[in-house]
């Protein structure tokens, strides 16, 4: 492949957030479908201590969950044994030491509490560190019950949905590609997205893949890191989906939704999702119609700026006109197959394309994204049809005799030619026969005669030889054989003569 389009046939040039669970039990990957893991168990936070009068010890009853909440708030029970002092009566307070104080009547007293600057400090024990990632533990769950709580199971089950709503829309539009439900998938369409494609060419679309890449047999989120980027109360999300095909296989790529008036759309989708983007599909659907409705000037405005820099408007019509005249008008143009490898900026497709005369050729078309549009960029030469370079010099040539410039007709010719005859020569030739100056004018080539082989190629035009002095009486008409050959990648006239 390939060279620039020359229509003479010539060379021109997740994150998983669907699967995660919290806690134990949750399952991995998909879309956001998977059930939510239930919270671990917390386990005991250390053992809590009962007093029983004399000491403090553990407790190795475990408590019950209360059964109602009155359970929970009993008071205790008094006991029915009156309380004993201990054997040993308790220590005084060791603190700051007394000192007699001299009150108002002179009579000595308790010393007063120290001023809280000087009061004595009292700290916990550290707690150890097993305990503290315990007891943080705790406290996040109980946040979750407090979270939970406060918004209800119904306001839970609520943001569950709005987050797996992005993903549910991709599986739709997956879906529904798989079921060949095209005008379903393409209502799901943002209003931005569906304003570059009509429903006409999304199915056309679509229906062209199924053909090339064989149909759609599975959907599923792809797997791997962020292959799901949302954030809840976010208006735009992505989804990496992997579409499976009947000949193609496996297909990955990314889904660019919108939420639109509550609803989540499609608003962009890789060319490495469907094969090709949608936009080159809709380029190359609209050239082949075109041209199989020999609308060339339509199918001009089709090319890149790189390839009408290469040939006028006018010269591209003129071309198709030939090419239905030697090969045959087409008579089917459609895709058939899509290479891998396609992106965002640059596709390549295989186009199968059939002349009444020339019959079926296949060859690439390479397409390019130019500002918002796609464009044809080049062609193989097999789908350009026959080689029209030689008979474009050869129609060149008519029209430089039949104006009379001699001199720039003389520029076509080959190497070989010139050795045998000078310009001088050529244009005298040209000019008089016997001091009786002639007038010279081509004929419509036959187009039947012409024939393209490798460096060389010919064709027969009709040549009219004319003596204007002596009327039209001194018009004579003969088929004259134009031979060409390939000089330097450019076709020259080697020599014209009469046919056998």
């Amino acid at each position: 492949m390939t060279d620039h389009y020359d229509p003479t046939g010539g060379v021109a040039r997740g994150d998983q957030p669907g699967g995660e669970n919290q806690g134990q039990g949750g399952s991995q990957g998909g879309y956001p479908l998977g059930d939510a893991g239930g919270v671990g168990n917390v386990g005991n936070i250390g053992n809590m201590s009962t007093y029983t009068g004399q000491d403090y010890t553990q407790s190795t009853t475990p408590q019950p969950y209360p059964e109602s909440l009155s359970q929970a708030y009993e008071l205790p029970t008094v006991p029915s044994e009156p309380y004993t002092l201990p054997a040993t009566p308790p220590q005084p307070y060791q603190g700051r030491p007394s000192q007699p104080y001299a009150g108002q009547f002179g009579q000595q007293q308790v010393a007063p509490p120290p001023f809280y600057n000087e009061q004595t400090v009292f700290t916990q024990p550290p707690v150890p560190a097993t305990k503290s990632r315990w007891l943080m533990r705790l406290l996040i769950v109980a946040g979750v019950i407090l979270v939970l709580g406060s918004i209800g199971v119904g306001g839970a089950v609520y943001f569950i949905n709005q987050y797996k709503a992005p993903g549910m829309a991709a599986l739709q539009f997956c879906n529904q590609l798989k079921e060949q439900k095209y005008d379903a998938a393409y209502g799901m369409l943002s209003s931005g997205l569906a304003a570059k494609y009509s429903s006409t060419s999304f199915r056309a679309g679509v229906t062209a893949l199924d053909t090339a890449e064989g149909k759609v047999v599975g959907c599923q989120q792809a797997t791997g890191s962020s292959t799901y980027q949302y954030s809840l109360g976010a208006s735009a999300a992505t989804v990496t989906a992997q579409i499976s095909r009947a000949i193609q296989g496996n297909l990955t790529g990314s889904l660019h939704l919108k939420n639109q008036k509550g609803s989540w759309k499609i608003d962009g989708i890789d060319a490495s999702l469907l094969g090709a983007s949608i936009g080159a599909l809709q380029t190359s659907g609209a050239f082949c119609s075109a041209m199989q409705s020999q609308d060339y000037a339509t199918a001009y405005t089709l090319l890149d700026s790189a390839q009408q820099k290469l040939i006028s408007k006018d010269d591209f019509v003129a071309s198709g006109k030939l090419h239905d005249q030697i090969d045959g008008a087409v008579t089917k143009c459609a895709l058939a197959k899509v290479p891998q490898g396609n992106t965002n900026q640059v596709t390549r497709l295989t186009i199968n394309l059939s002349r009444a005369t020339l019959g079926d050729r296949a060859g690439d078309v390479t397409l390019k994204l130019e500002g918002s549009a796609w464009k044809i960029d080049a062609t193989d030469t097999a789908l350009n049809g026959t080689d029209l370079r030689p008979l474009v010099v050869g129609l060149q040539y008519c029209a430089l005799i039949s104006a009379g410039k001699y001199s720039d007709a003389y520029g076509l010719v080959s190497s070989g030619y010139r050795k045998l005859v000078s310009q001088d020569q050529f244009v005298a030739n040209y000019s008089s026969y016997f001091g009786a100056t002639l007038k010279w004018t081509c004929g419509t080539p036959e187009f039947k005669t012409y024939t393209v082989a490798n460096t060389t190629a010919s064709v027969v035009v009709p040549m009219t030889t004319a003596i204007p002095a002596l009327g039209d009486a001194a018009a004579t008409t003969n088929r004259f054989e134009m031979l060409f050959v390939l000089e330097n990648n450019a076709w020259k006239i080697e020599d014209i003569v009469i046919p056998r």
